[in-house]
């Protein structure tokens, strides 16, 4: 959707119900089973309409995906109260959570993203923009003391990056079930995090990750 003028609130609702219909299909057909008369249907919106919003089914789905990370962003900020170690936590947490609640969903994003280019808009909503959240959080971590000075920022958020999406791909081919993905993904990601912190934010990171282990 580009066009950006102000919506009337008749205009929001009749979007937000369109980006939920579209969810919620996703969700319970996968991303091949979603069709665009169907969104419009359960949207309540006719299909000229929908198509004169979305002129396609990966516009839409993008859209809808977008929508659905901003939300989880400020869920997710109000949570933890900012960027930092527990709204990476929380990040994760949330993650899993999507996961374990909605696995069709969860698996056709993953599938989506696997099958997309470098250039994809995709790439830049669940690569770029995740890794800038694990990127400000470093940043927020570093200020306040929580983080070694010597740690490269950028290349952390990377190798956290890389850790959180490939704990999605092997729960999506099957090598890691779906009961163990929250406590596996968990337990990596602060395994990795915790050398590299300090202060308060080690000893909440450490009591953590012992009661992870303490559940294995």
């Amino acid at each position: 959707m580009t066009n950006l003028r102000k919506l009337t609130p008749r205009q929001e609702d009749r979007r937000q119900r369109i980006l939920a219909a579209a969810r919620e299909l996703v969700a319970d057909q996968g991303y091949d089973g979603m069709v665009m008369i169907q969104v419009a249907e359960r949207a309540g919106v006719s299909p000229t309409t929908l198509y004169n919003l979305y002129n396609t089914k990966d516009q839409l789905v993008l859209e809808a995906l977008r929508e659905l990370l901003a939300e989880n962003v400020v869920r997710v900020s109000a949570e933890s109260d900012g960027p930092g170690w527990k709204y990476l936590i929380k990040m994760v947490q949330n993650g899993a959570w999507k996961a374990r609640t909605a696995p069709a969903y969860a698996e056709a994003i993953t599938a989506a993203m696997l099958r997309a280019g470098s250039g994809d808009a995709l790439i830049e909503v669940l690569l770029a923009n995740t890794k800038q959240e694990i990127h400000d959080s470093l940043l927020r971590m570093r200020d306040t003391g929580q983080l070694d000075l010597r740690v490269d920022t950028d290349q952390l958020a990377t190798a956290l990056l890389g850790l959180y999406w490939s704990s999605f791909l092997l729960w999506n081919k099957g090598l890691v079930h779906l009961q163990e993905f929250e406590h596996t993904l968990q337990i990596n990601f602060i395994g990795l995090l915790l050398p590299a912190t300090q202060g308060d934010a080690r000893a909440g990171l450490d009591a953590l990750y012992q009661e992870l282990l303490d559940q294995s």
